[in-house]
């Protein structure tokens, strides 16, 4: 029997880059893997590609678009109505975008993509979550050293004032770590162990809409690096395996399997504001 049979594993943002490693992974672990994506195309062609690796096809498909905190709801109450234990929540989906733009619901799209739908995401996903008999429950959060760009500013979230690329990216990154040892404060008693991580910089396709100066300066880092597997390495190992320190994680942040300072920013009064806030924001939509 596969280390991961019978467990249920949800990855956001999974049909590409360090997402879709992970999931594959996961799959050829035994896990019963369901993949959040956007595209219905790349999510069926990712879909594939996994379950004649795994060999087996416990691969689930799931759409979303997670600009839409009513397209990310309804994702979970579907998966709470079809899993009544989820012992793996990773919340990956992300990405940087140019120019500010606003959602449909009026929410700055960095700020929605990359931390509001997973914020969203994980509360409605916290009764299957810690319903998990078989061991504590984990949720690893997708972050980037690049939270250390800029601290948060609680009056402006959405950055109407002084809008780039790599604050509005970096901000989101902080938003994530936060989140994640705001989780573990709130349920880390409750069989659940939350987590953060930088992937490093990797050879992923996430700032190809980020404008011209990040591809650019994507194009001359490439050779520098990390291949995709090595970037979803520590991904992989908070999620999945037992060794002390994943089960002692305990809200922390990581990079190359070990426990990494944050930004002096990064504290505790902050993350426990940012929950309050993102609550108020996606009430309409719990």
């Amino acid at each position: 029997m596969n280390e991961l049979t019978e467990k249920v594993y949800v990855v956001t943002g999974a049909n590409s880059g360090i997402g879709f490693n992970a999931a594959q992974r996961f799959a050829e672990k035994g896990a019963e893997v369901v993949l959040v994506c956007r595209s219905p195309d790349k999510g069926r062609a990712a879909q594939a590609r996994i379950i004649a690796s795994a060999g087996h096809d416990r691969v689930r498909l799931e759409i979303a678009d997670f600009s839409s905190m009513q397209s990310v709801s309804a994702l979970a109450d579907l998966l709470t109505e079809q899993y009544s234990e989820i012992h793996v929540l990773c919340n990956n989906a992300g990405g940087a975008n140019a120019v500010r733009q606003l959602t449909a619901e009026g929410f700055e799209l960095t700020f929605a993509v990359n931390h509001l739908s997973g914020f969203l995401l994980t509360r409605k996903l916290m009764p299957s979550l810690l319903a998990c008999q078989s061991g504590p429950a984990r949720v690893v959060f997708t972050s980037s050293l690049g939270h250390r760009n800029s601290p948060l500013d609680f009056d402006d979230l959405g950055l109407e004032h002084n809008y780039s690329t790599l604050k509005a990216y970096g901000r989101s990154k902080l938003m994530n770590l936060l989140t994640a040892r705001e989780l573990h404060r709130r349920h880390g008693h409750s069989n659940l162990i939350a987590s953060s991580f930088h992937p490093g910089a990797v050879r992923t396709p996430i700032w190809s809409k980020g404008g011209v100066l990040a591809r650019l300066l994507g194009l001359l880092m490439y050779p520098f690096m990390w291949p995709v597997e090595k970037g979803a390495d520590t991904f992989i190992w908070l999620a999945s395996s037992d060794d002390e320190a994943v089960l002692g994680a305990a809200g922390s942040y990581f990079f190359d399997r070990q426990k990494r300072r944050t930004a002096e920013f990064a504290t505790d009064d902050a993350a426990a504001k940012l929950w309050s806030v993102s609550d108020e924001l996606i009430a309409p939509y719990l």
